[in-house]
């Protein structure tokens, strides 16, 4: 391997060893040690590619929320409604929770972790936008491709989406029972049915 592909493998098996140790003793109880251990690596290898333990966190936070939009994008990307896109997004959103609720518990923890530090919380809040970009060009795409227009910024529409999405997660991940696994995709279809209306029918009056 080149150099840049040596330090390219090395980088990617820390982030696999992090996600690794942080779903198991979580952002506060593991360790930079515990994670160079896992990796097969000194600590020094690990210092070269990260800052700290709150440099991998916020690396391995970008690697799973760019793994889950790509997965996100894929379930929605071959539907043939807006309703159907919704529908195809939920129901990916509820299969990683599924899969892997401790990745979400780790965001949720590093969230609360983050908005308490007035110098970390710009960091963690560029991570958690991704997603809510994502969002917006997966809504743009769709008012695009089907002929509507939207009531609310597709920006606006993505905040709430995101919002509805962690909700459920937490929902979920408490009382399993209590949300039903196709609720988010029901609640996201109504959304968007008060959302949006075909071009050019002129804006809803208010109720």
């Amino acid at each position: 391997m080149t150099r840049e592909q040596s330090r390219a493998h090395t980088r990617d098996r820390l982030l696999r060893a992090a996600r690794s140790v942080f779903a198991r003793s979580g952002f506060h109880g593991a360790s930079v040690e515990e994670v160079a251990s896992e990796a097969g690596f000194s600590t020094g290898a690990l210092y070269s590619n990260f800052a700290g333990k709150e440099d991998l966190f916020l690396a391995l936070m970008e690697r799973e929320i760019n793994e889950h939009g790509r997965e996100i994008a894929q379930a929605v990307s071959v539907r043939r409604s807006m309703a159907e896109r919704a529908t195809g997004g939920a129901r990916q959103w509820m299969t990683m929770i599924q899969r892997e609720p401790e990745v979400l518990l780790l965001f949720m923890e590093f969230w609360a972790y983050g908005v308490r530090d007035a110098q970390v919380r710009p960091k963690v809040a560029a991570q958690f936008a991704q997603m809510r970009q994502l969002l917006t060009k997966l809504i743009a795409d769709g008012v695009r491709e089907f002929d509507l227009e939207l009531d609310i910024p597709a920006e606006q529409l993505a905040v709430a989406i995101d919002a509805l999405a962690d909700g459920i997660a937490r929902q979920k991940l408490a009382d399993p029972d209590a949300v039903p696994d196709e609720l988010m995709g029901r609640v996201l279809s109504l959304l968007f049915a008060g959302a949006t209306r075909p071009a050019g029918t002129g804006t809803r009056s208010e109720p």
